[in-house]
């Protein structure tokens, strides 16, 4: 068992594909110019983002919580992840025009969390040293 201080327990067995690179990218532009803009309003909510997605990524993932959600995730196929993920970004999105905060927390807590992602590739790439093919072998 891989310690919580092991890095190599916070990255995949494999290189990261040029998809996952790509997406990074487009993320990266996104976020980037926003928070260069200036248009962060609130800074703690962006942090709080970043530790709660930095913490989900790495001892969150390697939990048993974690290494269920993962193994559920990828045993309902392609289509099935698809739609899990549509009806989280709907459910978020209506959930978000009933919220009791405001919805530029929601936003900078969002920002957060994609800034840790972009972290997440960077390091991920620089420890790996290659990028390999657009997906995962064995993908379904």
């Amino acid at each position: 068992m891989r310690g919580v201080l092991d890095a190599s327990a916070y990255f995949p067995d494999r290189p990261p594909t040029w998809l996952e690179v790509g997406l990074t990218l487009l993320v990266t532009g996104t976020v980037a110019g926003k928070i260069l803009r200036g248009e962060v309003v609130s800074w703690p909510a962006l942090w709080v983002g970043f530790a709660v997605f930095a913490v989900a990524l790495g001892p969150g993932a390697q939990s048993a919580l974690g290494a269920r959600t993962g193994q559920w995730f990828r045993d309902i196929g392609t289509g099935a992840r698809g739609a899990v993920i549509v009806l989280f970004v709907v459910g978020f999105a209506v959930l978000s025009r009933f919220a009791w905060f405001p919805n530029v927390l929601l936003s900078d807590f969002g920002r957060g969390g994609l800034l840790a992602v972009v972290c997440y590739m960077v390091v991920y790439v620089a420890r790996v040293g290659e990028v390999s093919g657009w997906t995962t072998s064995g993908a379904d």
